[in-house]
Parts: C-alpha cells; structure tokens; sequence
C-alpha cells in the first residue's frame, strides 16, 4: 500500500517496530472482518464453527448456545489476554482445516495479509500462529518445510509448533528439532554425522563456503550441544541456569541455505 499523505509530508511516522506480546484494537478488528468474511462468502455451516469454539474451546454446555451469538467475535472483543486471542485464532484455523480444509489456505492467507498491513510480529505459518521478525522469515521458513522430504519435514513441523505456543513457547524444543532436522539432511547429502565433517564433505564435493559462514554453523551446531544451553542436555538446575530465546530458535535458513547451495532435497 502507498504512503498516505499525511505519512508522504512527514506529519506521521509508520512505525517500523513490529507489535508483539499485545493485540491493538486495529488488529482486533481486521481479525472480526476477517472471519466476518470468512462466514459471509464462502459457503461453510459457521454456525457449526461456533458451535465447535463454544463447546471445546470455551467448554461452555451444549444446551446454553445460541446460534444467534457470534462467540468468536465477541471474544476478540473482550477484555481477555491477547495470547488466549490468539490461542482461539489456531483453534479456529484447527476447525477450518479439519472440517473445512479446501478453505484453510484462503483464510489463513486472509489473516496474514492483515498482519503484515498492520504490522503485527505474527503470522499463520503451517496452520499455527508463530510470532516472527520479518516478511522473509515468514517465506523463509515456509520454503524450509515445503521443500523438505518426509523425515526433515516432520521434524521443521514440529519445530514451528514448539516456537508457535503464544504463552509457553518451548524454545529448547523448537531449537532441537531444528537442529535435528539440520542433522538429517547433512547426513543424506554426505553420510557423515557430526556437523563439522559433514560441512568439510560438503565443500570438498561442492566448493567452499565463506569461512565466517562455515564458522557460525560450526558454532550454532557447538551451541545446541552445550549442557549449559539446556538443548540436547537437561537443565542444570530446576530454574535453569540459561534459557534460549526465540531469536535462537529459528535455524530454518540454514536449511534453505544448504539446499540452495548444495542442490534441492526435494
């Protein structure tokens, strides 16, 4: 969208920090007009979908809903947390892909679009919401997984779920999986395990990296393995002495970077 006038003669500044941790009332709203939209132009029973959210969502009793009530919305409207929010958003893209799933895609793109218009730091990435930093993480990790096989794939699923969790993300996890999933395809490009001989094989076959490159693999692949990280390695005490961030969580670059570099895992 092109910068308004106000925004063109310098009376506003667009803010160029992603919102995070809240839900404003404008993303409030492009989330009510999406399922709005949703409900009133694509021919699905959203009554059923309601109904779905009152029972198992909110555990509200079968005999007290009324079709008439759009309980979707009107939480979103409420003063509640905005992680439940979001929590309620997978619930309802869950419904949509169980029961409606040739719908799933249009919805979630919908979502999306709204997101990234309003500047809001999550997106719908492998039917969850996932906090993120940029448009081309987003697209980043969405080609990871696409063109992953079955077996790295399962495990960059599991990644994004672990990362997906608004109230408890499980960080040590998703870093995990990832790394795993790292650990995979260095295997079935050169049959080597460990990460170091498996970049040198690489290399000798394919030709060299960027030695500053190869050294922050090296690093990443030495980091997940330290106990002190809590990883691969139980925490050291029961509050733990250091605890992964997000940040750190997302290593799905480098497996687009592998596989552009070195050839497709298709």
């Amino acid at each position: 969208m092109k910068e308004l006038l106000a925004e063109r003669y310098g009376y506003i500044k667009p803010s160029d920090e992603l919102k995070i941790e809240c839900m404003p009332q404008d993303v409030i709203n492009a989330l009510c007009n999406c399922i709005n939209s949703f409900e009133n132009n694509i021919e699905v029973d959203c009554n059923f979908i309601n109904n779905i959210c009152w029972i198992y969502f909110f555990t509200e009793k079968q005999s007290d809903y009324d079709k008439y009530f759009d309980c979707i919305t009107d939480y979103l409207d409420d003063d509640i947390e905005w992680y439940n929010k979001l929590s309620l958003i997978d619930f309802v893209i869950k419904v949509i892909s169980d029961f409606y799933n040739n719908f799933v895609q249009k919805f979630t793109k919908r979502i999306n679009s709204e997101f990234e218009r309003l500047n809001y730091g999550y997106r719908i990435i492998n039917n969850f919401v996932t906090p993120i930093t940029a448009k081309e993480e987003v697209e980043s990790i969405e080609e990871a997984i696409d063109n992953a096989k079955d077996n790295i794939k399962e495990h960059l699923r599991s990644a994004s779920k672990h990362l997906a969790d608004k109230e408890k993300p499980n960080y040590r996890t998703s870093i995990k999986e990832s790394i795993s999933a790292v650990g995979v395809l260095c295997r079935e490009m050169t049959g080597e395990n460990d990460l170091g001989k498996a970049l040198f094989a690489l290399e000798k076959k394919q030709g060299k990296l960027h030695s500053q490159l190869k050294g922050a693999f090296e690093n990443l692949y030495r980091y997940v393995n330290e106990k002190q990280s809590g990883i691969r390695h139980e925490l050291m005490d029961a509050s733990g002495i250091y605890v992964p961030t997000f940040h750190e969580a997302k290593c799905y670059a480098f497996i687009n970077y592998l596989n552009g570099k070195f050839g497709s895992n298709k």
